[in-house]
């Protein structure tokens, strides 16, 4: 109780290092603090997300359920030749319409009348169907 307390001389230096331990404490403690206010954002937008697309979800749910379903797309029945199976043998009508062999011959006499030439693939295709059509005949 009468003895003198002894005061402690602070070193400069201790206080130095005090003061950087401090800082850096203080900064550890900022960087944290700003980590967790981040954390907290995309809490609350993970939270808005899973509501709206909850939601949604929902929505296309009860709507595909509770409406009436509209026609889909159309699907119209590919056209086939009447005897595309069979040998052309047995092929009981005529191939080649007499009326198309009509349209060829008026088509050959008025390019021959303006004095065209008939392109060379054209007019043997012209002459085989004439052919064929002399053959069925």
């Amino acid at each position: 109780m009468f003895q003198r307390k002894k005061h402690k001389v602070a070193h400069p230096l201790q206080d130095k290092v005090a003061g950087k331990i401090a800082a850096a404490l203080l900064g550890v403690q900022t960087r944290v603090s700003n980590r967790m206010n981040r954390l907290k954002n995309l809490k609350w937008l993970l939270i808005l997300f899973c509501i709206l697309s909850g939601s949604l979800s929902i929505y296309f749910i009860a709507e595909s359920i509770l409406t009436v379903p509209k026609k889909g797309l159309k699907i119209d029945p590919i056209r086939v030749p009447q005897h595309f199976d069979q040998p052309t043998d047995t092929v009981t009508g005529p191939a080649i319409p007499a009326d198309i062999i009509l349209q060829l011959k008026d088509y050959k006499r008025y390019m021959d009348s303006i004095g065209e030439t008939i392109r060379p693939g054209l007019l043997d295709s012209i002459q085989i169907l004439e052919e064929i059509y002399s053959e069925q005949q």
